[in-house]
């Protein structure tokens, strides 16, 4: 065996992971691993496992680090094309432990070239904590330079997108990937995940890795053969991405075929069948969509491509830019599908070359195929997606309502947006996997306490007589202690009552049964036991041909529950009536918003009408279904937000610190510092040396998602020591029952800063 002290120190740290995995052909050579491993874990900070890894091999058990889901070594050696290729990129082998970022100015450049080091074990990354480099495309996201600790990350990082889509779709978990730095040197120290390189060396490439740079992450990368010739894949590919542009600007369904529906439902977090209503919906009612490809780059992944492209989209009543990018597997048929998509908005000066005719985007590509003889006709550019404000609404006052905000939009006044295309819906944004956030608990444990509370809610239903079979309310909010609800609405369900006479749909009877809803919709959003009173309690659930749900019982017991939030929303539009039997049936177009929740479909309700005349409801059942109501609720609260944004941004321009945090929420996250204490401690710190002069906003825009409200918008800052700059700033507001708070925000730079170097908001 070779002595440690024989090989140099850059070589050392490759047996913290190889020795995990060396073969051992007797059970002494196995003890022998497993000491032997043993003494590297001591000197490098490796393996913990390795010697019990060892010992029960040696005893004929098997070892935990052979599992499949623990490790796996496939080795991914990357190839780059001379098609589609970055202007700058990073490519990081893992074996060799080198770091490189490349330029291409005809030909392909190496610029740098760093050692480095990465995760404590070989292989691509598969879980949470594993302590793996996961291996992909991937992309700079933000920068972090502040509140780090510096022995461990230098005190800069660059965030990467870790898990892209195509990780999600496999199942790969954990987050927080960065490229960073080591305080005291990087030899011969791993990471827990990340890519870290000296701080001289951070130093130096760290300006230049602006969001959106591209990092390929691979076991072996042989800069010595790069680029290599295209097989014609990557060419397919860009003309692919440039024909799905071509589709989705004419309003035409075949912009779907460019998808695998399965793949994208599990990689995104919205299924496609949603994600296709939702675009046929905007099809329909938008004159005219422009969108315009400004160099379409690409990449192969393994197993997978990823294009991508600056965009300018724009359409009647919004216009917005930033960086699309699409991940391609090929399909059973050996055909490319779309399996994910990403969004970053950016100010890129394609919106303002538009106005001025001076965008050019890129040439159609050559047909190297005739899978492209599908695509549809390039669209005339007559003018340039956004979800209309206006709404097919019965009701006279609502189109009334719609038209004035689309006239608004308009003028420029305010651009607002429901159920955003080009912004992907998120789930929760976990923390970087090694930041030291202090004593808060992690979003992992709030994720795993949540799971939990809701497989005891799962089995608490189960235990009772009668279960749901279809969701009549949507999913539940934040539990809070229970609404006392009076004993008499939970006593034993009586035998039903005499079926009650046939109705007529007669003016007085749509009359009461409108009342009827309107008394549902006001209880509701007051969060008020009222409801109950609404409820026939004899015949619930009861009467024939009506679907069997919650029992009586079961369903106030869910009312307390959801009434336990501290606040609801509920935007409804005119219900419609029809008879079926003896009972009048109500559909109800409807949306309920609630703390991190948000669902809408419609809620249909069977009514019978008693003795005195009253009705009741015998039965529910609600279905969710996309409808565009996120846009009224825009509508209603979007004045709102647009205030708070303007309050903030006057305090932040003049320097008030009290009055600057107070917008944001205790668990705030602002560019990697966690809650605003630490936001506010950042700030005073920065604002002793260097005063805010200017905060400019333009170009705001509304998306709604279930964690609240989502304002992208371009921004110009500008302080005292004469340090500018711009880019797009990304606000995440949430409502706390009184006002909104921003939960997070994000910046992405536009370019070079313009001043002294090191000067941050």
């Amino acid at each position: 065996m070779t002595c440690l002290r024989s090989l140099p120190v850059r070589n050392w740290w490759p047996l913290r992971a190889k020795a995990a995995t060396a073969p051992c052909a007797t059970p002494l050579g196995v003890l022998a691993h497993g000491l032997f491993s043993s003494v590297a874990v001591r000197v490098f900070g490796g393996l913990r496992q390795c010697l019990a890894c060892g010992l029960l091999l040696a005893f004929g058990i098997g070892c935990p680090l052979a599992s499949p889901h623990l490790a796996k070594a496939d080795e991914w050696q990357a190839s780059l094309y001379n098609e589609g290729l970055p202007t700058h990129l990073v490519a990081v082998d893992k074996k060799r432990q080198t770091f490189m970022f490349f330029e291409k100015k005809s030909p392909l450049k190496l610029k740098y070239t760093y050692p480095c080091t990465t995760g404590q074990l070989t292989g691509d990354k598969q879980s949470l904590n594993d302590l793996r480099t996961p291996e992909g495309i991937y992309f700079v996201e933000y920068k972090i330079a502040s509140g780090l600790d510096f022995k461990e990350y230098g005190g800069i990082a660059y965030t990467l997108n870790y898990p892209n889509p195509v990780d999600r779709l496999r199942g790969k978990t954990g987050h927080g990937i960065w490229i960073h730095s080591k305080g005291f040197g990087i030899e011969p120290l791993a990471t827990r995940g990340c890519v870290a390189i000296g701080l001289k060396e951070i130093d130096e490439v760290g300006p230049q890795l602006i969001p959106g740079t591209a990092v390929v992450l691979a076991e072996k990368m042989d800069e010595t053969s790069q680029p290599r010739p295209d097989t014609g894949t990557a060419q397919e590919l860009r003309r692919l991405m440039q024909n799905w542009s071509t589709a989705w600007a004419s309003r035409s369904v075949k912009m779907f075929d460019y998808y695998d529906p399965d793949a994208y439902s599990k990689a995104m977090t919205e299924n496609f069948s949603a994600f296709r209503q939702n675009k046929e919906r905007l099809f329909k009612s938008l004159k005219f969509i422009k969108i315009f490809n400004r160099k379409i780059n690409v990449l192969e992944g393994p197993g997978y491509w990823v294009t991508w492209s600056e965009q300018l989209y724009t359409a009647s009543n919004l216009s917005t830019e930033g960086v699309r990018r699409l991940y391609w597997q090929r399909g059973k048929d050996q055909k490319f599908r779309i399996v994910g998509m990403e969004w970053a908005p950016r100010d890129l000066g394609m919106r303002a070359d538009f106005q001025k005719g001076q965008l050019v985007a890129e040439a159609p590509l050559q047909q190297v195929s005739d899978a492209s003889s599908e695509a549809p006709q390039r669209p005339r550019l007559d003018m340039p997606e956004a979800a209309p404000v206006a709404m097919n609404v019965p009701q006279p006052t609502q189109d009334k309502t719609a038209q004035a905000a689309t006239a608004k939009a308009g003028q420029g006044e305010k651009l607002v947006a429901a159920n955003d295309p080009l912004v992907p819906k998120r789930g929760t944004i976990q923390p970087p996997a090694e930041v030291n956030w202090g004593a808060r608990p992690s979003m992992e444990e709030a994720a795993r306490s949540e799971a939990e509370a809701v497989q005891k809610d799962a089995a608490a239903k189960a235990a009772e007589p009668s279960v749901l079979a279809a969701s009549q309310l949507p999913p539940p909010a934040s539990v809070q202690a229970p609404v006392q609800v009076p004993t008499q609405n939970l006593v034993q369900t009586p035998a039903p009552a005499a079926a009650p006479t046939q109705l007529a749909l007669t003016p007085e009877v749509v009359a009461g049964l409108e009342k009827a809803v309107k008394a549902w919709n006001t209880d509701f959003s007051a969060r008020s036991m009222d409801i109950a009173s609404l409820y026939d309690q004899a015949r619930f659930n009861r009467e024939a041909g009506t679907p069997r749900g919650y029992s009586y019982n079961s369903t106030m017991r869910e009312f307390e529950r959801r009434f336990a939030a501290p606040w609801l929303r509920l935007i409804s539009r005119k219900p419609k009536f029809e008879l079926q039997g003896p009972l009048a049936v109500g559909h109800v177009e409807q949306l309920v918003v609630a703390p991190n929740a948000m669902e809408q479909g419609v809620r249909t309700f069977w009514w019978n009408r008693d003795d005195k005349g009253d009705f009741r409801i015998v039965a529910t059942q609600f279905k969710p279904e996309e409808l565009g109501l996120a846009a009224d609720y825009l509508d209603i609260v979007s004045d709102d937000v647009s205030a708070v944004i303007e309050k903030w941004r006057k305090a932040w321009e003049s320097g008030r610190i009290d009055e600057y945090i107070e917008y944001y929420a205790d668990d705030a996250i602002q560019q990697g510092r966690w809650g605003a204490k630490n936001i506010q401690k950042q700030k005073e710190l920065l604002w002793q040396r260097v005063k805010p002069t200017l905060v400019q906003i333009t170009g705001l825009r509304l998306v709604a998602d279930r964690q609240g409200i989502r304002a992208d918008m371009n921004q110009v800052y500008a302080d005292s020591s004469g340090h500018t700059d711009r880019g797009t700033k990304t606000l995440l507001l949430r409502f706390d029952g009184k006002n909104w708070r921003i939960a997070r925000e994000d910046w992405a730079l536009s370019g070079a800063p313009v001043g002294p170097v090191g000067a941050a908001q």
